[in-house]
């Protein structure tokens, strides 16, 4: 099957373009301002960099969570009876 369609297509006789449709598309492409700029915008490469420049001097110089952060305090028993004792008044209010 492939073989048929490469066998049809070489049998094919190119064809040159009509000399109009050449010089249509020539003076389409002079006169059209080529884009050959696909970086984005200074402006946003330079937000990018100041924000990553940010955040690595945050990381860097703020303290980590644990060495900061206070233990938890514990509870003892008694605390966690007045606890559940105060959590039970106030279920039954409801």
């Amino acid at each position: 099957m492939k073989e048929d369609l490469e066998s049809k297509l070489s049998s094919l006789q190119l064809q040159p373009l009509p000399p109009e449709w050449r010089e249509e598309m020539l003076t389409r492409l002079e006169s059209s301002p080529l884009l050959s700029r696909r970086a984005p915008p200074r402006w946003l490469v330079v937000g990018w960099g100041l924000a990553w420049a940010a955040v690595l001097v945050l990381h860097f110089t703020t303290p980590a969570a644990s060495e900061s952060a206070a233990p938890a305090p514990t509870l003892n028993a008694d605390a966690m009876l007045q606890r559940a004792e105060l959590m039970q008044s106030l279920l039954a209010l409801n």
